[in-house]
């Protein structure tokens, strides 16, 4: 989700400068508060949206609808223990079906508002895992090997962030600010410790663990995205100036939006 969010700021400024209001255009009626650009940038994200099937290779963006890896190793050391493992077959789906909640640009304080949900994203692949943790009391070693399966229900980022011109001539990224906000998760994970009960157990688990995530540590989660977003925005946008973004895709802003993907 964080190369997805990535992805839509960076393209996203390109239409900074075209906004006008709608009030301008003869025969239509604009919502209060609304502008051109507002809708303008609507219909682009539902580009964009398309174009998720195929993903952006020079800018090293992979398909993300969905998204799909062969093999990922993670060795993950916190306070409660260490998590050692690897996925295999990885398929996450549900990154291109969200929702646009809110997204508009305020052209006096030069801010990009955004609020998307997304109703499911589904992440399912096989798994291996070796955990070390000490949350019950002594050091334990658990094991796990089967099918790893795991929804999330309803996520919400929202947020804002502004942009400003570099000293070489193009953009920055500053003042970024999301929230992530998940109303449930459904854990259907397989074969830990080789039983259905303490697979049960796992399930049951993981989801509390991921509700206190979001809950509980909210700012660290949202510091999290911010680390992991905003350097690969401002280093695509470093060298890019307004101007020579405009021109890159001013002609499906002001033509008619395609319908299929462009691959």
């Amino acid at each position: 989700m964080f190369k997805l969010l990535t992805t839509f700021a960076t393209i996203l400024v390109v239409f900074l400068n075209t906004c006008q209001p709608l009030a301008t255009i003869e025969g239509y009626i604009a919502p209060e508060g609304r502008t051109k650009f507002d809708d303008d940038l609507r219909d682009f994200v539902e580009f964009i949206k398309l174009q998720m099937k195929c993903g952006y290779e020079p800018a090293g963006i992979p398909p993300l609808a969905p998204f799909e890896k062969e093999f990922t190793k993670f060795n993950i050391v916190g306070s409660m223990g260490s998590f050692k493992g690897n996925l295999t077959n990885l398929i996450i789906t549900g990154l291109n079906e969200f929702d646009i909640v809110d997204l508009n640009w305020n052209n006096v304080l030069q801010k990009i508002t955004f609020d998307f949900r997304f109703p499911s994203i589904w992440a399912k692949s096989s798994y291996k895992l070796n955990v070390l943790t000490n949350m019950l009391g002594p050091v334990m070693s658990l094991h796990g090997d089967g099918l790893f399966n795991l929804e999330l229900i309803n996520l919400r980022a929202h947020g804002s962030f502004k942009l400003r011109p570099n000293l070489s001539g193009g953009l920055t990224v500053w003042a970024f600010n999301i929230k992530l906000d998940l109303e449930s998760s459904k854990s259907k994970t397989t074969g830990f410790m080789d039983s259905v009960i303490y697979s049960k157990i796992f399930n049951s688990w993981a989801e509390e663990f991921i509700r206190l995530t979001f809950d509980e540590n909210a700012e660290g989660v949202s510091d999290t995205v911010e680390y992991l977003v905003v350097p690969p925005m401002n280093k695509a946008l470093q060298n890019i100036s307004m101007v020579e973004l405009v021109a890159l895709i001013m002609g499906l802003a002001q033509d008619v939006i395609p319908s299929e993907a462009i691959c």
